[in-house]
This record gives C-alpha cells, structure tokens and sequence, in this order.
C-alpha cells in the first residue's frame, strides 16, 4: 500500500475538485485503465441503486467502527479507520473509492499503479496524441512529414557525396574514398557509423503511417500502427547514444572530402552546419517524442536495456562494430586469396570467367545494341539526352532498355507467346502476369531518367556560364554533381533489382526442361509479328518461340552481367576510357568485317552477270539464300534452337 499513498500523494487526488475528480477516472478508463472483476460486480451493482449502496456501506462502516471501539476498549492497539463518505461526500466519489480500494489489487503486479495512464498524459503533455481516442497528433505527423524526413534525407546525402567522391573513372573515385576514410576515420567503426545513416529512413514505413493524415484525411490512432512506429524507432535506438559521434565524425568526413576535392571552405562549413542541425533535430527533438509515442501505443514500460532489445528484438547484426568486424574478416579471406592466386601461373580472360550464357549474352549486346545517339534516334536538343555523353554509365543502361522493350517485350507482354497458368498444391504459377509486373516497373522509372538528365543539363549549364563568378560555380558544380552522382547510384540499383529478378525468372522457365514444356504452351510457333513505324523489322520475326525467348535470356543475361559486373557497374558515372576504347577497336573490327562482306558480295554478283542467261535465275536464288544467311549467320552462332544443349555444355 505505500506505493498506492505515495502515487496518490504525488498525483494529489485528495485535493481535487468533485468535476475534475470525475474527468481524471473518464481518462483513466479512456486510456485503457480496467478494474478487476470484482470490483467490476460492486460497480454494476453501485449503479444499479446507487442511493441503496451507499447507506449500506455507510450503516456497513458504522458497525465496523461500533465492533471496532467495543473490541479495543481495553487493548493499547487503536483500530485503523475505516474510510467511509461523510454528508459531504458525493455518491461518484463513494464509487471511486470503491474503484480505487480495489482496481490496484491485480493478480498480474508487472505493471506499476496508473501505468496506462501515466503513458496517456506523457504523451498527451509531450503534444505527440489528442486529448480523446488515443489518435496521434496532426501537429506531430506534420511535423515528421515537413521537418523530420527532409532531415534524414539531408544526413543521408550529405554523407554519400562525402564518402562517394567523384572522379575521372572508377579507379580515381576508389583512390580518392580511401584518402577520405584514412582522414577521419580515427576509429574502425567511424566509417560504419557514418554508412549506417542511410538505414534510419524507410521510406515505406513512413509513407504507412502518415498515408490517413496525407491522402485520406483521417486520424491516425496510434495502437493501430505499433509496427509502423516500431519500424521508425529501431533504426533511432540503435545510433541515438552516439549522436554526438555522428557529429563529430560526420564534420571530420566532410571537411577531409573538400580537402581531397578541392572544395572551397565556406561551402563545407555549410553542409556541416546543416548536418547537425538535422542530426539535432533527429535526435534531441524527434527521438524522445517518438519513443513516447510508442510507449504508449504499444503499452510496453521500455525503460530498461534488457525491455528495449527484447521488444525491439535487437540482435548482434544492429550494434556498432559489427560490419566493421566482418569486413576485416572478409579482408583477411580476400588477402588469402590472393596469395592462392599468386600461385596460379597466368591470367584467364573475362569471358573465361563468365558462364557460357553471359559471356553469349554480352556478344550479343556488343554485336547488336548501338550506343551512338544517331542510331538511336537522339538528335535534337529538345531530348532528354541530347547533352548526356555516350560513355555515361546511366545513358547506357537506358539505350538497352529501349532496345529490350523494342525487340523482346512482344514475347512477355502480348499474346504471340502463350504461358499456361499451373497450379501446383494451391500455389499459383502465373509468368505472364510475373513478366507484365517486370514491364511495369521498367516503364515506371522513365521519369527518374529524365530527373538524371535534368540535373545532367543543368551541370552543363554551369560549366557554360562564364557570368558565373568562381567560388559559385565550384559551389553550384559540387552541389549538382553530388545530386547527380546519388541519383544515379539509386537508379542503377533499381534497374539491377529488376534486371536480376528477370533473369532469375528466365532461368528457371528455360533452363528446367520439364518447367518449360509445361509452362509454355506455343514453341514452335513461328512468330510474325508487324513492322514498327519506318519499316523496322523485329529481331525475332521469323523465329520459333522458343529460339525468341532463348535470344531474349541471352540478352537479358549479358545485360544483367554489365550492370552488376561489367562496365556499367561500379560507383563511377562515366565508363572509363580504356574500356571505351577497346569496345571503338571492337566496332572498328566489326566495320572492316562487314566492309570485307559487302565486297566478296559484289565479287559474286559480277561473277554471276557474266554466267550464261539460263542460270541467272538459278544464281539469284543462290546469292538471296547467301545474303540471308549472312545475316542470320552472326545470330545462329549465339542463339541455338535448343537450349538444352547449352544447358549441357555448362
């Protein structure tokens, strides 16, 4: 009982007026406060016949107390007092006592007296709920909405572009990141702090919760969404008590990025002033409003390490030093392997070190996708692309998924291709629908393209403008190469997700032989297929089904290989200059070939005027069927009709 005195002393509910006596047990039992079964039947039966009660309790506590003097008459011990309500006393407040005498008396004593109600007015008076229904705060969802996302986005990119510097290729950008991290990084896990920045934001989770508040109108209760907050709250918990670090270390990153670039000192005192005050907003206003918020929503005490890791369910993976171990264990695997290598007499050529199917793949991409804006119908300045250099990684990976769409998207998103729907134990195998969903995706990143090829314009513009004072161009340049260099990491990691999931697809319809005789109802159908506007015919007219699809897994597989391996990957924007000229010797290679073709044509076609008239027919045939093949002749040696053999092969 003493913890219910002083509870009752702190909270001063003897001096409380009869009106607010009453509003306080409404809230108390708005905020989820219950009493125990039988104290529950003494109420029901109170307010039955409230006027009756009371005199039985009253005549009750009188004979208690008459029972009690005579009993103690003669004894030193003096008998507790009864409390029991005086003319003064209204009947709500006989029922409260009773309420109160009894409601603390649980079986379960895990939770202390008052708890929900202590949540409720913490996290009423910290502005985070209204005052009725447990609904979250418009003022504090606004709040995240305006102020708190914007910040994370800003400490996400901010560090990005300090730890992702730009350089001239791949290999200028990796030497100028390791000169950064050997600045500050005075600890090993100063790096590791800094990268785990980018997992505090999920850009789902919050979209869930202020969806009611931003597109329905609608309040927001906060026990309906305990697994949005928690979301929220565990990337916060896991780095909120090294937010003076994150400062720290964060300034150290950023003033080390302007010395290795060349970065004028006003600039980057900037964006550090702006990195900590959105690392102060995170975590001295945002943080302890949050974890209330979900104090209360989830009815959890969360006050002790061992509450939070448990609720939170905090494993080895989430505390600081952890990637920084494994990196040095992967470092230690990786320096073992060299040295096993060393060993290895000579060096295997990249195509050695594909699989078959990738190495056709990129064949493919190299003898058949142009790269040159000419051929691809870039050449006025109103395209997107127009100002973008052909070597830009990001420029690139759009040429191929242009000529994906344009060339194979018959065979996934039309019905030239039939695909059975199976169902195997309940479990629904759809690919025509799995390959729709893929297009999709393809065709809803268009405008992130164009968003790239803004900022790419806008670069150039500034590199032009030579109004622009110094200081502000290396300001302005810094600033938008730093959105486009984001932009396209993001990008590109969106293309290989999709990419690699097509693939994987691909793999299992045509390389499990009993999959695809029961998938796909139509292989050898040939395919006819209309000319697109300017006479262009398709790739895959005239092919079987199966021989299209093949071409098309073949493409997809060597696309996959240059975007996650090849020279579309790699945090560089442009594709380096070595690469570049060794794929111009290539198409150099390819123009002399096909020159050397067009000739040994025109040798025959005046060989075959000079024949004899009867055999002119005979030799027009022959030469129609030798240019045909010709020109089959490079897709033949890459494409098989049977896929099964290649499988063999491998």
């Amino acid at each position: 009982m003493g913890d219910i005195d002083k509870t009752r002393d702190r909270l001063k509910l003897d001096d409380i007026e009869e009106d607010d006596r009453r509003d306080l047990f409404n809230k108390f039992v708005d905020a989820g406060g219950e009493v125990v079964y039988d104290s529950r039947k003494k109420i029901n039966s109170t307010t039955t016949n409230i006027n009756a009660n009371t005199n039985s309790h009253i005549k009750k506590n009188n004979s208690i107390n008459t029972n009690s003097q005579s009993r103690f008459e003669h004894s030193d011990i003096k008998p507790k007092k009864e409390s029991h309500p005086t003319n003064k006393q209204t009947n709500y407040e006989a029922i409260e006592k009773i309420k109160t005498n009894e409601v603390f008396k649980p079986a379960n004593k895990s939770k202390p007296l008052f708890f929900n109600f202590k949540l409720w007015l913490s996290a009423f008076s910290s502005g985070v709920i209204t005052f009725f229904g447990g609904k979250v705060n418009p003022k504090f969802l606004n709040f995240i909405d305006k102020n708190v996302i914007s910040s994370l986005l800003e400490m996400d990119t901010l560090m990005f572009n300090a730890l992702n510097p730009m350089g001239i290729n791949d290999a200028d950008s990796k030497n100028k990141r390791e000169k950064i991290i050997s600045r500050f990084a005075t600890e090993l896990e100063d790096f590791e702090l800094l990268e785990r920045i980018k997992d505090q934001y999920d850009e789902k989770v919050y979209k869930n919760l202020l969806r009611p508040y931003k597109e329905l109108d609608s309040p927001v209760v906060a026990v309906n969404y305990v697994n949005e907050l928690k979301g929220m709250f565990r990337p916060l918990y896991v780095l909120h008590l090294y937010s003076s670090k994150i400062k720290l270390v964060g300034e150290k990153a950023m003033s080390s990025y302007a010395i290795v670039d060349n970065m004028s000192r006003g600039i980057v005192n900037s964006r550090i002033s702006a990195f900590k005050r959105a690392v102060e907003l995170i975590y001295s206003k945002y943080y302890p409003k949050l974890l209330i918020l979900l104090q209360y929503a989830s009815k959890e005490k969360l006050e002790t390490l061992e509450e939070f890791n448990k609720f939170l369910e905090i494993t080895d993976v989430d505390i600081l030093g952890y990637y920084t171990k494994l990196k040095l264990a992967n470092q230690k695997i990786h320096e073992s392997k060299i040295e096993a290598a060393k060993e290895n007499i000579g060096k295997k050529d990249e195509e050695e070190k594909l699989n078959k199917i990738e190495s056709i793949g990129v064949k493919l991409i190299e003898k058949c996708v142009s790269f040159k804006k000419e051929d691809n119908n870039i050449e006025y300045e109103t395209d997107p692309f127009y100002t973008i250099e052909e070597n830009d990684k990001i420029y690139r990976i759009k040429v191929l998924i242009d000529f994906l769409d344009r060339e194979y998207s018959i065979l996934f998103v039309s019905n030239k291709v039939k695909y059975n729907l199976v169902y195997d134990n309940l479990v629904r195998t759809d690919y025509k629908s799995d390959f729709n969903n893929i297009f999709l995706s393809l065709s809803d990143i268009n405008s992130r393209f164009n968003e790239y090829s803004e900022i790419c314009k806008n670069i150039l513009k500034v590199e032009e403008d030579e109004a622009m004072r110094f200081e502000q161009r290396v300001s302005m340049l810094s600033e938008r190469n730093g959105q486009r260099a984001y932009i396209s990491k993001n990008l590109k990691s969106t293309v290989m997700s999709i990419i690699n999931s097509f693939k994987k697809k691909l793999d299992k319809l045509l390389l499990d032989k009993e999959e695809r005789e029961k998938i796909i109802a139509n292989p050898n159908d040939i395919l006819t297929l209309f000319a697109d506007i300017g006479n262009h015919k398709k790739r895959v007219q005239g092919y079987n089904v199966l021989k299209a699809l093949t071409e098309a897994y073949y493409f997809i597989s060597g696309f996959n290989y240059l975007i996650t391996e090849g020279e579309l990957s790699g945090a560089g924007i442009l594709i380096d200059k070595a690469e570049e000229t060794i794929e111009e010797n290539k198409e150099e290679k390819d123009d002399k070939e096909d020159k050397k073709e067009e000739e040994i044509k025109e040798n025959e076609e005046t060989k075959n005027e000079n024949n004899e008239d009867n055999n002119e027919v005979n030799n027009t045939e022959e030469n129609e069927k030798e240019i045909n093949n010709d020109k089959e002749e490079n897709i033949d040696t890459l494409v098989s009709d049977n896929i099964d053999e290649d499988v063999k092969d491998m």
